[in-house]
């Protein structure tokens, strides 16, 4: 279990510590090592322990957001609110559709939501992969 003040424990060490993955955010196994150290220092994360594994994969999950959320503004016609997400309202339901079966199912989370890490990650990710 992460919970939002765990995630962004880790989204603002990662974005602190982003020239360690250079291109491609791809960061070495003692990255994570002390990733872990950084998570079990500061206040006790909620469920199971903050390791090694468990933090690269919520990271792996992160990345996939933000790109979801990336792709969906280059791509769909849509533009993204951190607020309210997609924005859309029962008028733009059809072409919502239609984006999500044919570009992009996972942005179903972002209908009427936002995410609060793409801001966070936007400039670091832009800066060191170009997209």
């Amino acid at each position: 279990v992460w919970l939002l003040a765990d995630e962004t424990r880790l989204v603002d060490y990662i974005v602190d510590k982003h020239s360690k993955g250079g291109d491609g955010m791809n960061f070495m196994k003692t990255f994570w090592t002390n990733t872990t150290l950084h998570m079990v220092a500061g206040p006790v994360p909620k469920g199971a322990p903050k390791t090694y594994n468990s933090c690269q994969s919520k990271w792996a999950l992160i990345l996939k957001m933000y790109k979801v959320i990336n792709k969906m503004n280059d791509t769909s016609g849509l533009l993204y609110n951190m607020e309210k997400g997609a924005n859309i309202d029962d008028g733009g339901e059809t072409m919502r559709a239609d984006y999500i079966s044919v570009c992009n199912p996972d942005m179903r989370a972002f209908k009427n939501k936002g995410w609060p890490h793409f801001q966070k990650l936007q400039g670091v990710i832009l800066a060191t992969t170009g997209g």
